[in-house]
C-alpha cells in the first residue's frame, strides 16, 4: 500500500503536475488523521468497556460490604434501644424509689452497656485508593463517601466520648455494683447480657445519690444523639444501596 501512494506521488512529480501533487498530499493526510481518529476512537472504547465492568465489579463489591454493615447497623441499633430504655428505666428507679426487686437488676446492668460498630471498609478502602474514579455518577460517589466518611465514622466516634453511656456510667458501676449471673440460667455464653444482672451494693443509698442521677441523666442524653445518629446512618446506607441497584439496572 505504501509503495501504491509512492508510485502516485513520484508520477505525479515527474509530470510536473504540482498542483495535483499537492492537493494528493493533502488528501493524504487527511487520510492519515481519520486513521489515527479511528484507532483513537476504538481504543477509548476498549478503555471505556473495561472501565465498566470494573466499576460493576467494584460496585457489586460494595453492595455485600454495604449490606453487612447495614445488618449490624440494624443490630446494634435494637442493642441501643434496649440500653437506652434500661437507663429510662433506672432514672425512673431514682425518681419513684420502688421497692428493691430482682427486676430492677437487669436495667442496672443494661444501663452500663454499650455497642461497638466496626463497619467493613475494605471494599471502600480499596476504591477510595484509586479506583473512585471509575465511578462514573457523581451523586453517587458523593453518598458513598458520606457514608463510610461521616456515618460510620460519627457511630465510631462516639466510642470514644461522653456520649458513650458505658464509658461514663461504668466507673461509678464498678464501685456501687456487683455483676452476677440470673440463676438457672446457660452459663456457656458469656457474652449475653441477658444472662448478667447489676445488684446494687446498697440500693437506698444508690437511688438518693445526686452524682448517680447526673450520671444517668448524661446517659439518657448521650444515648438518645447516638439513636439518632444510627437512624441516620442507616437510612443513608439504605439510600445509598438502592441508588447502586439503580446505577447498576441502567
Amino acid at each position: 500500500m505504501l509503495q501504491f501512494f509512492r508510485q502516485i506521488r513520484q508520477r505525479l512529480l515527474t509530470n510536473n503536475k504540482f498542483s495535483k501533487y499537492l492537493l494528493y498530499a493533502v488528501g493524504e493526510i487527511v487520510l492519515v488523521v481519520i486513521g489515527i481518529l479511528i484507532a483513537l476512537s476504538i481504543n477509548n472504547w476498549n478503555e471505556d468497556r473495561i472501565n465498566s465492568r470494573r466499576e460493576k465489579v467494584i460496585l457489586n463489591s460494595l453492595k455485600s460490604e454495604l449490606i453487612i454493615n447495614l445488618n449490624e447497623l440494624n443490630t446494634d441499633y435494637e442493642r441501643t434501644l434496649k440500653f437506652h430504655q434500661a437507663t429510662i428505666n433506672v432514672y425512673d428507679f431514682i425518681l419513684m424509689k420502688p421497692t428493691e426487686i430482682d427486676s430492677l437488676y437487669k436495667d442496672f446492668f443494661n444501663c452500663v452497656q454499650f455497642t461497638y460498630f466496626f463497619p467493613k471498609t475494605s471494599t471502600y478502602e480499596s476504591l477510595k485508593s484509586g479506583n473512585l474514579e471509575l465511578i462514573k455518577s457523581d451523586s453517587l460517589k458523593e453518598i458513598i463517601t458520606d457514608v463510610y466518611e461521616t456515618g460510620f465514622k460519627r457511630i465510631v466516634n462516639k466510642v470514644d466520648t461522653r456520649r458513650n453511656a458505658a464509658r461514663l456510667l461504668f466507673p461509678y458501676y464498678q464501685k456501687h455494683f456487683t455483676t452476677k449471673f440470673l440463676k438457672d440460667v446457660d452459663y456457656s455464653d458469656f457474652r449475653e447480657n441477658k444472662f448478667k444482672i447489676g445488684v446494687p451494693n446498697n440500693y437506698t443509698a444508690l437511688v438518693n445519690d445526686p452524682e448517680f442521677e447526673t450520671l444517668v441523666v448524661e446517659a439518657i442524653s448521650g444515648r438518645a444523639n447516638f439513636l439518632r445518629d444510627f437512624e441516620r446512618t442507616i437510612g443513608n446506607v439504605e439510600l445509598c444501596l438502592s441508588q447502586i441497584n439503580r446505577y447498576l439496572d441502567n
